[in-house]
């Protein structure tokens, strides 16, 4: 039996009906109907009730069985396909991206090493840049994926891909004079009279929190990186303000605790330039990025690839 045929009853059950499936496959629905009836015959047992003026698709019990194998036995031929394509030297470039200043040894660690371990032809160059080069690269070609951590500017000429909340976060040194570890938040009374190192990238949504409470912070330094923002920290000089990902381990010397009164949108986005299709290995590394990262999709990224590959 093709896995065509496996693939196509499986669109038909998450599709919830044939028209839906046909669609999605871009199969005409009689040769749908035709594809389901030779599995039945296959199989010798019927596969899919459907009821009288309902359109409403039930599983039988082989159903069942065939649907759980038969997504095994698609997913066991994708995995083989893209193992073969890499060792075949399939995949093969240079995916060049422009990320936010002091990202890129989380980036490394989340994303990058396990996809360079998976497609080890591909190379990666990392473009460490504020945000207004990051713009200027990438609508200029020099790089295709931006990571970024406060919104692009030109909105209209780059799609969000993927988006991953942050928290904007107080970070204090273990041995520090300035903040009490035992509480789990932070609030902006508390840090009124402390010395504060504070990432450029999100220091306006702090200080309008600050001026929203009446609150007058003490800012020591204002640091386009947070690397830099986080070395006062490291030598005991000030409590620095950061954006943080949930869970994020900074190190450890250093405590981490949400800023409680703080409300606003904190995010880190992943965007290309609108309309530009993306290089083959741009394409491997979002569906990569899609399975192992627990981040929001923002884009259709079917349609994104699909429209690549014209």
């Amino acid at each position: 039996m093709e896995l065509d045929n496996y693939r196509n009853f499986l669109a038909i059950i998450e599709a919830g009906s044939f028209t839906g499936a046909a669609d999605y496959v871009h199969i005409a629905q009689p040769a749908l109907s035709k594809q389901l009836r030779a599995l039945e015959n296959y199989f010798g047992t019927k596969l899919i009730i459907t009821t009288r003026g309902s359109r409403q698709i039930l599983l039988t019990e082989a159903g069942r069985v065939l649907y759980q194998k038969a997504k095994y036995m698609c997913a066991l031929e994708d995995l083989a396909k893209s193992e073969i394509e890499n060792i075949m030297g399939g995949v093969v470039g240079t995916l060049r991206f422009s990320i936010a200043n002091s990202r890129s040894a989380l980036f490394i660690k989340s994303s990058l090493k396990d996809f360079c371990a998976l497609y080890p032809n591909i190379k990666c160059e990392l473009f460490e840049a504020s945000i207004n080069e990051q713009t200027q690269q990438m609508l200029n070609g020099i790089t295709e994926l931006g990571i970024l951590s406060v919104p692009v500017e030109h909105q209209d000429n780059f799609e969000v891909l993927f988006r991953r909340d942050e928290e904007l976060t107080a970070v204090f040194h273990k041995n520090s004079v300035f903040l009490d570890d035992s509480k789990k938040v932070v609030t902006l009374k508390e840090l009124e009279d402390v010395p504060l190192s504070i990432s450029s990238g999100c220091s306006e949504i702090f200080l309008k929190a600050c001026a929203q409470t009446s609150i007058v912070p003490r800012i020591t330094c204002t640091s386009t990186t947070r690397s830099t923002t986080l070395e006062w920290t490291r030598v005991k000089a000030a409590v620095s303000i950061v954006p943080v990902e949930p869970g994020e381990d900074l190190g450890e010397e250093f405590i981490t605790r949400p800023i409680s009164d703080i409300k606003a949108d904190v995010y880190k986005t992943v965007v290309k330039v609108k309309d530009r299709p993306l290089s083959v290995v741009a394409q491997h590394f979002l569906k990569f990025y899609s399975k192992t990262r627990n981040s929001q999709q923002v884009c259709n990224l079917d349609e994104v690839l699909k429209n690549s590959s014209l």
